[in-house]
């Protein structure tokens, strides 16, 4: 009896620690680009904001959905 309520009790946390973790990647956005060099860059950004590059430093960046990239 025990066993079975310590199997579910894993059971249950893996169940959500699951669903958790599609949550979480729900809410980034994988960015990636290839700078002025020829290298490649690779960042994140929340869901709600677009993935902007900037040439001259060679760096990833974010800003909001409704804002310009500069």
């Amino acid at each position: 009896m025990v066993r079975m309520i310590a199997i579910s009790a894993c059971a249950l946390t893996l169940v959500f620690a699951a669903t958790a973790g599609d949550a979480a990647a729900k809410k980034a956005r994988s960015c990636a680009a290839t700078g002025m060099d020829g290298k490649k860059i690779s960042w994140k950004c929340k869901a709600t904001q677009k993935c902007c590059l900037n040439w001259l430093m060679g760096k990833g960046g974010c800003v909001a959905a409704s804002d310009i990239c500069l």
